[in-house]
């Protein structure tokens, strides 16, 4: 019985962290931002998550955020988790892109790897990202950055 109580306690921690998590993520994403825009929607006004928050991290101007794949703990420069975009440019672009901003946000590069799923790791302070760009589905890219706390 106790080991039940104790699985049922670690259920309800595990649920609370990820739905703070999406909390935090629908904060960060609100707004408007120099880099990418919040705009109307056509239907019913509903804006375009933007990246304000997101201010150690580039994010180029024609992507949107999947919600529904990103997941964020912790705010501004301390962030830790899942982003994933939908981008109108092509991997090759978003490549270069990443490479050529992230060092203006103070991240360092540790490795890279460009082929037809392209990665490429930096690490800034005490944290870590890795950027994983795929082809999109109908053109585009899809960018996969997860940041997470050194060793």
């Amino acid at each position: 019985m106790i080991t039940l109580r104790h699985g049922l306690y670690g259920v309800a921690l595990a649920a609370s962290l990820i739905l703070g998590g999406c909390e935090n993520l629908s904060q960060m994403a609100s707004g408007s931002s120099g880099t990418t825009a919040s705009s109307q929607s056509a239907k019913g006004g509903s804006s375009v998550p933007s990246f304000n928050k997101f201010t150690d991290i580039p994010m180029p101007s024609n992507s949107t955020l999947d919600m529904d794949r990103s997941i964020i703990f912790g705010a501004s420069d301390a962030w830790t988790g899942r982003l994933v975009l939908n981008s109108g440019a092509s991997t090759a672009q978003m490549y270069d892109f990443y490479e050529r901003e992230m060092p203006n946000f103070g991240w360092s590069k540790v490795t890279v790897v460009r082929a037809d799923v392209s990665v490429l790791v930096y690490d800034r302070e005490s944290r870590v990202a890795t950027i994983k760009l795929t082809g999109g589905s109908f053109g585009g890219s899809t960018v996969d950055i997860t940041v997470s706390p050194k060793g």
